[in-house]
């Protein structure tokens, strides 16, 4: 949607304003993982800006963001299982780290079928409890179920953090989903 400025005495008729905003900030949104367990990394940036990506402080590869200011990349070498630090930094034409994002992340081992006492959750980057639920769950309001089982972990829950496990008690068992009549709408 457009929305149309009113024109001054120097600038006559109306003028459609911007209709995307651009990335402006070197940020890190996602740390995400395709059906195969290849990882893949993405976030925002100045456009068409030279980042350098890292896991653990070892180059990994390398992205650009688009016109929009957004970006993403699959590193070759996949991480081991573990917990990692991502960091990018955003060079400027002569070489130079202008900006850094660095968040920390876990890979997990997947496993073929967890019993509800094993089921764990790793917080990525955007991750917050409602959303966390409402996958798990099938209704982000049982957010304070996750809450109660992690106080020990969670001072404030609208506070999380990437790299936090979360045991997720009364999980549905893998390959099943929530009934459908207690899904988000």
């Amino acid at each position: 949607m457009a929305l149309l400025l009113p024109g001054t005495a120097n600038q006559g008729t109306p003028r459609p304003a911007a209709a995307t905003a651009v990335a402006t900030r070197l940020t890190i949104d996602v740390v995400d993982y395709d059906s195969a367990g290849a990882i893949r990394f993405a976030g925002a940036g100045p456009a068409g800006a030279e980042l350098r990506v890292y896991v653990d402080n070892g180059h990994v590869g390398g992205a650009q963001p688009d016109a929009t200011g957004r970006w993403a990349m699959s590193p070759q070498n996949q991480p081991a299982p573990g917990l990692h630090r991502l960091r990018v930094d955003q060079l400027d034409p002569a070489g130079h780290v202008v900006a850094r994002a660095e968040v920390p992340f876990q890979r997990e081992v997947p496993t073929a079928d967890p019993s509800p006492e094993q089921a764990r959750y790793v917080v990525q980057p955007g991750n917050n409890l409602w959303r966390i639920s409402r996958g798990v769950y099938g209704r982000g309001i049982r957010y304070t179920t996750i809450y109660q089982a992690n106080r020990d972990q969670i001072r404030d829950p609208r506070l999380i953090y990437p790299g936090q496990v979360f045991a997720l008690p009364d999980a549905p068992a893998a390959g099943t989903a929530p009934a459908a009549t207690s899904r988000s709408r």
